[in-house]
């Protein structure tokens, strides 16, 4: 008996070195795990951040794009009204041409 005490307290001292390891080795992974989780939700965060500062960017881009268009388009009518209105002056002033030519002829008779 006193040979088989001998080696089951070696035995033990072993289990016991391998389970205070396991313990300090779960305790660091359990730390790295805590410290994983907390960098990933702030990064998630930030990225969320992200993320909605972009939509909301698009979002001012899209409508800016559409006032652009209606600008556009805004200005593509006032320039044809405009068109139409120096062709009409054009015509009123050949008109005023004529008239003028013909009362000089008329004072000069």
């Amino acid at each position: 008996k006193m040979d088989y005490k001998a080696r089951s307290g070696n035995i033990q001292g072993v289990l016991a070195k391998l389970l205070q390891e396991f313990e300090g080795n779960l305790a660091q992974a359990k730390a790295k795990e805590t410290d994983a989780v907390a960098l990933y939700e702030k990064l998630m965060e930030a990225k969320g951040a992200e993320k909605k500062s972009a939509e909301d960017a698009l979002a001012k881009m899209e409508k800016e794009t559409g006032a652009r268009e209606l600008s556009k388009a805004e200005a593509k009518d006032e320039l044809t009204a405009l068109t139409a209105q120096v062709e009409n002056d054009k015509k009123y002033i050949a008109q005023v041409q004529t008239s003028l030519a013909e009362k000089k002829q008329e004072w000069k008779d």
